[in-house]
C-alpha cells in the first residue's frame, strides 16, 4: 500500500432521514494516527457523520461510500491499523494482510471492522450502573481479552488518566454526568480501539479537567489510535487535532490545518458559539429551613435556627463565624452525626436527591462504612467529616492509616497506588508521597498530620468532605501548607469542600464562598471567587 493513501476515505457522502439532507457531498480522507477534529455549530451533521463511521444500524448513507483500509488476519479476522500489515496478529500469530473494506457494501467485513472502533457519545453513558467505577473498567478489559494479572493496574493507569481513581469504588449510578463522561472515556481506552469516535467529550466537565482528558486523548493518539472528534468549541478542537472539517447544515465549508479552520470560524461564527468552562458545577447539598435545638439549663439554645444554603459541586464552600455561631452543629447535621429537629438536608448522588438531614435520629455516631453499592444507605454514607479532634493511628504507618479506612476487600498493591495517588492529589510531590508512606504518626510533622487526615477523608471517596477548623492553631507557614492541600484537592480531585472555620484570613483565602454565621443564623452570604 502507498503510504499516501489514508486509512479511511469518505467520499461523497450523503444521508437522508425521512426525507430530510443531514450530509451533502461530504469527503475526507483520515491518516492513521492523524487526530480529525468536527467543527459546527449544533445541527451540522458532525454526529452523524461519527454513526456512519462507527457503521451505526440505520445509519446507511443514501449516496457515496467510506472505504477502510485495514491490516486484517486471515486466520481469526483479528482487524488493526494498516501499518501492521505484514506482521503477526496479536491474536493467534498469522501474518495480517492488507485489505479494502467499502464499509457500507459488505456486512460481514463491517463486522469485523466495527468491534476495533470506539465511540463516545455525549451524554449516552452505557455504564453498569449498580457497579463500581473500577468495575466498569475493569469488564471492559476483560471483554477487549487483557491479561488478567494486569487487569488493576491497567484499570488504575486508564481512571488515573481522566482523574477518576478518587470514584473508583463509587457506584457508576451515583457519579454525575461529567464523572460518567470519563469512565466512559476510560472504558472506550481499555478496549485499545484502532479508532476513537468522540462525541463532545469534555462538554460538560471543568476547565481543569477537560485539560487533563484531553492530555489523555492525546496520549492515546501517540500509540497510533486514530481519533475523530467532535466540537462546537473552536478551541478543544484546535487543542485535540490536526486537520479540522468544518461543517454547516451538513456540508463542508473548509477543510484544513486545525489552526487555519479554527481561526476562520472564530472570524464567521465570532463570539456567539464558545462557552466558558464551568469551574463549579450543579447544586450538590441543599439545606432547607434546618433548625437545630436542645435544651440547656431549663433553656432553649438555636444551635442552628431556621438555616438555608445550597453547596455545589467543585466548590469550597466556607462556614465562618465566632465560637458558638453554630457552624459545626450545622456541619455535624449535614455530616449525618446529629439530627436536624426541621427542615430537611438532601445530598445528590447522581441525579437522585437523597435526604440524610435524619440519616442520625439515633443520635448515634454514624461511622463511614461501605454498605450495598446501589442503595439509599450507600448514598447517605458518601458525607465524610474531618473532625477538630482527630486522630491517626500511632502504631500505624502512613500507607496503613490510609488503606485500613476504606473498609474495602481492596488488592495491595491497588491500595497503596490509590494512597499514593491522593497524597499527590493534595500537594505532595510524587518523592515526597513515596518517602512519607512508611512513616509513623511520631516522624511527622503538625502540617504533615493534618494533611494525611485530609487524605484518610478523601480516601472514602465522599460526595464531599466537610473539615471542621483544618487549621485550629498552626502557624501562618503550615496553614499556608494545608490551604494549598484544599484547593489541590479541589483541583486534582474534582470534589466539593465545607469549610468550617473562625479564621477569616485562612477562609478568605481557600473559599469560593462564605455564608457568616451569628447566633444560629446565616447572616449573609458572600462570593468570593469568579467561578
Amino acid at each position: 500500500m502507498s503510504k499516501e493513501k489514508p486509512f479511511i476515505q469518505v467520499s461523497g457522502v450523503c444521508k437522508e432521514f425521512a426525507g430530510k439532507e443531514v450530509l451533502r457531498e461530504v469527503s475526507v480522507d483520515i491518516k492513521e494516527g492523524e487526530p480529525l477534529g468536527l467543527l459546527g455549530r449544533s445541527g451540522a451533521g458532525k454526529s452523524v457523520l461519527l454513526h456512519l463511521l462507527r457503521g451505526s444500524e440505520d445509519y446507511a448513507p443514501t449516496s457515496g461510500e467510506i472505504i477502510f483500509r485495514v491490516a486484517m488476519c486471515p486466520s481469526c479476522s483479528w482487524v488493526e491499523s494498516p501499518s501492521k500489515a505484514g506482521e503477526g496478529c496479536s491474536k493467534c500469530g498469522a501474518q495480517l494482510e492488507l485489505r479494502e473494506v467499502n464499509y457500507w457494501e459488505d456486512q460481514a467485513e463491517r463486522r469485523k471492522i466495527k468491534r476495533r472502533i470506539a465511540i463516545m457519545l455525549q451524554r449516552t453513558f452505557g455504564l453498569y450502573g449498580d457497579d463500581t467505577v473500577m468495575f466498569n473498567v475493569l469488564k471492559a478489559l476483560e471483554s477487549r481479552g487483557y491479561p488478567s494479572e494486569r487487569w488493576f493496574r491497567r484499570a488504575y493507569e486508564l481512571l488515573k488518566s481522566v482523574r477518576m481513581i478518587h470514584r473508583m469504588s463509587f457506584p457508576a449510578a451515583y457519579l454525575s454526568g461529567g464523572e460518567k463522561q470519563r469512565v466512559v472515556l476510560a472504558r472506550q481506552l481499555a478496549l485499545d480501539p484502532m479508532l476513537l469516535l468522540a462525541d463532545e467529550p469534555t462538554g460538560t466537565l471543568d476547565f481543569d479537567t477537560a485539560q487533563l482528558v484531553h492530555k489523555a486523548l492525546m496520549e492515546s493518539i501517540k500509540g497510533r489510535m486514530s481519533m475523530v472528534v467532535t466540537s462546537h468549541l473552536p478551541d478543544v478542537i484546535e487543542e485535540l487535532t490536526e486537520k479540522v472539517l468544518w461543517l454547516e447544515h451538513g456540508t463542508v465549508v473548509k477543510y484544513g490545518d486545525s489552526k487555519t479552520v479554527v481561526e476562520d470560524f472564530k472570524k464567521q461564527i465570532g463570539e456567539a458559539e464558545r462557552e466558558e468552562y464551568m469551574k463549579v458545577g450543579r447544586p450538590k447539598i441543599k439545606v432547607e429551613h434546618c433548625k437545630k435545638y436542645y435544651s440547656h439549663r431549663e433553656k432553649i439554645v438555636k444551635a442552628v435556627d431556621d438555616v438555608s444554603l445550597t453547596i455545589n459541586e467543585n466548590e469550597i464552600f466556607g462556614l465562618l463565624g465566632r465560637s458558638g455561631a453554630g457552624k459545626t452543629s450545622l456541619a455535624r447535621i449535614i455530616g449525618q452525626i446529629d439530627h436536624l429537629n426541621e427542615g430537611s438536608v438532601k445530598l445528590r448522588i447522581g441525579d437522585r436527591w437523597i435526604e440524610v438531614g435524619r440519616r442520625a435520629e439515633t443520635g448515634a455516631v454514624i461511622a463511614w462504612r461501605a454498605p450495598t453499592p446501589g442503595s439509599d444507605e450507600h448514598a447517605a454514607t458518601q458525607v465524610a467529616m474531618l473532625q477538630q479532634e482527630y486522630s491517626l493511628y500511632p502504631e500505624n504507618t502512613v500507607l496503613e492509616n490510609l488503606t485500613s479506612c476504606i473498609g474495602l476487600k481492596t488488592p495491595m498493591e491497588l491500595a497503596r497506588m490509590k494512597a499514593k495517588f491522593i497524597l499527590e492529589g493534595i500537594g505532595f510531590s510524587e518523592a515526597a508521597a513515596e518517602e512519607i508512606l512508611p512513616k509513623t504518626h511520631t516522624e511527622l510533622s503538625v502540617g504533615e498530620r493534618q494533611r494525611v487526615a485530609l487524605a484518610q477523608v478523601l480516601m472514602k471517596e465522599p460526595a464531599i468532605a466537610i473539615l471542621d477548623e483544618p487549621t485550629g492553631s498552626m502557624d501562618p507557614i503550615t496553614k499556608k501548607f494545608v490551604a494549598d492541600s484544599i484547593k489541590a484537592g479541589r483541583k486534582n480531585l474534582g470534589m466539593p469542600f465545607l469549610i468550617v472555620s473562625h479564621d477569616a484570613d485562612f477562609a478568605y483565602d481557600v473559599c469560593d464562598r462564605i455564608a457568616h454565621m451569628q447566633d444560629g443564623k446565616i447572616t449573609r452570604i458572600e462570593e468570593l471567587k469568579e467561578t
